[in-house]
């Protein structure tokens, strides 16, 4: 079957010696955009700002921060797509994406600001777009409602 469904091919083993992205390594944005039901969808993007080569290992956290600065209580779905390997290599000025989405939500104010973090690192940044989904359309229980879910796919 090939190098893919290898238990760890060499280029694999190889490539995991890698040492992991820092947060110094990483200039990391977040784009939201309207979905429809009042959600949103949106991309976070990490580009290798270094000038070494660096290890981006599986999806990133996500952590919306409200206007007083503390987190907001959504849940996260990280979606398991099979990766071979878990991981993207980067070289200096290389970018690595992931799509993301928020479903409604009626808790507390966002700030726009999103802490997104990765084996090796965390930055918290500013999102561009609108800053939080609209309340989520009827039909969902209260509590879903109240807190929303934020996915990573």
């Amino acid at each position: 079957m090939g190098e893919l469904f290898g238990a760890r091919s060499p280029r694999w083993q190889e490539e995991e010696r890698v040492p992991p992205c820092g947060s110094g390594d990483l200039a990391v944005s977040v784009r939201w955009f309207r979905a429809a039901g009042g959600g949103l969808r949106g991309e976070v993007v990490a580009e290798n700002v270094s000038g070494r080569v660096c290890r981006l290992g599986r999806k990133p956290g996500l952590q919306p921060l409200g206007l007083d600065g503390r987190p907001l209580v959504v849940d996260q779905w990280v979606t398991l797509e099979l990766r071979i390997p878990p991981f993207v290599i980067l070289e200096p000025g290389q970018l690595a994406s992931a799509s993301i989405s928020w479903s409604g939500w009626s808790g507390r104010s966002a700030s726009g600001q999103i802490v997104v973090s990765w084996e090796g690192g965390s930055a918290t940044v500013d999102a561009a777009g609108p800053i939080e989904p609209g309340p989520p359309e009827r039909g969902w229980p209260a509590d879903f409602r109240r807190v929303g879910s934020l996915s990573i796919h």
